[in-house]
C-alpha cells in the first residue's frame, strides 16, 4: 500500500498471508492442543500425528505456491487436500471425544468448534468456484467470504479457545462455577449460526434475515453477560497466575469481551453498513479476534505450560513487545476506520501500520528466539 512494487502481485500476497496465518498458525496449533490437551487418550492414536503433519505440510506448500502465477494453480489443489484432511480429523475427533471427555461444556464447545471448521470450508469452495468461473457476482463473493470468516473467527477459533480453557481448569472449579461455564458455553454455541446472518445485512435482505439476526445479536449479548459472570467466578484463580501470564490472559479476554460487544451492536443498520463497508474497521475486527484474543491466549497457554520460559527476562521482554504491538495495531486500525467515518482520513495511517507491522514481526521473532535460546520449563 505504501511503495511502488510492480514485481509483486499484491492480491496474491494478501491471499498467501491469510492462508498461512490460518492454516500454519492458529488452526494447526488449536487442533494440536485439542489432541494433546483435551484428553490423554486422544494423542495415542497415530492418525492424529499423520493428520497434523499433513496439515502442516499443506500450509508450507501453499506458502510457496500461492504468491506466484506459475504455481498458483497448484496451491488450489493443496488447499483442497488440506480441507479433506480437516474432514478426516473432524470425523475421527468427534467420534472419539464424546467417549473420553465427561464434561458436557467441553464436549459441546470442542465438537461445535470442529463443525464450524468443517462448515467454513463451504465458503472456501464457493470462492474457488467463483474464481474459476470468473464470476463478477459481488454479493455471492462477499457472502461467501464473510460466511467463511464468521465460522472461522466466531466459530472455530472462539469455541476452541474456551474448550481448551475450561478443560484446563475443570478439576479446580466448583459445581456452581461449572454450571455457569455450561450456560456461557451453550449461549456461545447457540449464537454462532444466527449471528452469521448479521454479516449478510449489508445488502438488501428479507425480513427473515433480520429476525434471525436479531436473535443472534441477543444471544451474543447474553453470551457477554454470561462471560462476565463466569470470569467474576474465576477471579481468585486468575490472581494466582504469574504476572506476565496474567497480563496476557487479561488482554486476551478483554479483546474477547470487546468482540462480543461490537459484534452484537452490528445489528443496528447504520453500524452494520459502516462496519461491513469500511475495510480498516473489518481488518480491525479480524485482528482483534485473531491477534488480540486468540494469539495472545495461545501464547499465554504455552507460557503456562512451560513451553515458553517466563523465568527468563528476555522471554518476558519478547512477550511484552509482541503484546504492545498487537494493542497498537488494533488501536491504529480502529482509529483509521473512525477517521474515515468522519471524513478526516489521512495517508499517515498506512505508514504507522507499517511501523507497527515491523514491531509485530520483531515481537514474533523475539518470542521465537526466546523459545529456542532459553528452552522451556518442565510440564
Amino acid at each position: 500500500m505504501l511503495f511502488d512494487m510492480p514485481w509483486i502481485d499484491y492480491n496474491r500476497l494478501i491471499e498467501t498471508h491469510g492462508n498461512f496465518a490460518f492454516t500454519g498458525w492458529v488452526s494447526l496449533i488449536l487442533l494440536a492442543l485439542f489432541v494433546f490437551e483435551l484428553s490423554g487418550s486422544l494423542y495415542k492414536g497415530t492418525i492424529y500425528g499423520w493428520l497434523l503433519s499433513g496439515m502442516a505440510l499443506c500450509s508450507w506448500a501453499t506458502l510457496f505456491t500461492t504468491p506466484f502465477a506459475a504455481t498458483h494453480h497448484f496451491s488450489e489443489y493443496i488447499s483442497l487436500l488440506y480441507i479433506l484432511l480437516t474432514y478426516v480429523f473432524a470425523w475421527r475427533f468427534i467420534s472419539g471425544i464424546r467417549k473420553i471427555v465427561a464434561n458436557k461444556a467441553i464436549v459441546m464447545l470442542s465438537v461445535s468448534a470442529i463443525l464450524c471448521l468443517v462448515l467454513s470450508s463451504a465458503g472456501t469452495i464457493m470462492l474457488a468456484c467463483l474464481f474459476s468461473a470468473k464470476s463478477l457476482n459481488a454479493i455471492l463473493y462477499r457472502d461467501a467470504l464473510f460466511g467463511y470468516l464468521h465460522l472461522q473467527y466466531n466459530g472455530f477459533f472462539t469455541l476452541a479457545v474456551f474448550a481448551i480453557i475450561f478443560n484446563k481448569i475443570d478439576k479446580k472449579v466448583t459445581d456452581k462455577i461449572r454450571r455457569r461455564i455450561y450456560v456461557f458455553s451453550m449461549l456461545l454455541c447457540l449464537s454462532i449460526l444466527p449471528s452469521m446472518f448479521i454479516t449478510f445485512l449489508w445488502h438488501d435482505t428479507n425480513i427473515a434475515y433480520h429476525i434471525v439476526s436479531i436473535i443472534g445479536s441477543l444471544l451474543l449479548f447474553s453470551s457477554l453477560i454470561a462471560f462476565l459472570l463466569t470470569v467474576f467466578s474465576l477471579r481468585h484463580g486468575f490472581i494466582l497466575l504469574k504476572p506476565v501470564i496474567r497480563f496476557l490472559i487479561f488482554s486476551s479476554m478483554a479483546f474477547f469481551a470487546l468482540k462480543l460487544l461490537l459484534q452484537s451492536l452490528t445489528i443496528i443498520t447504520p453500524v452494520n453498513i459502516f462496519v461491513f463497508g469500511d475495510r480498516p474497521v473489518i481488518m480491525g475486527f479480524l485482528h482483534l479476534v485473531f491477534l488480540g484474543f486468540v494469539t495472545l491466549f495461545i501464547i499465554a497457554y504455552l507460557a503456562q505450560k512451560g513451553l515458553l520460559n517466563i523465568t527468563k527476562s528476555f522471554t518476558r521482554f519478547a512477550l511484552l513487545v509482541f503484546t504492545i504491538a498487537v494493542i497498537l495495531n488494533e488501536l491504529l486500525l480502529m482509529t483509521q476506520g473512525l477517521s474515515e467515518l468522519f471524513v478526516i482520513g489521512t495517508t499517515f495511517f498506512p505508514l504507522l501500520l507499517w511501523y507497527v507491522g515491523i514491531l509485530l514481526l520483531a515481537g514474533s521473532l523475539l518470542v521465537a528466539i526466546s523459545r529456542s535460546s532459553s528452552g522451556s520449563l518442565s510440564r
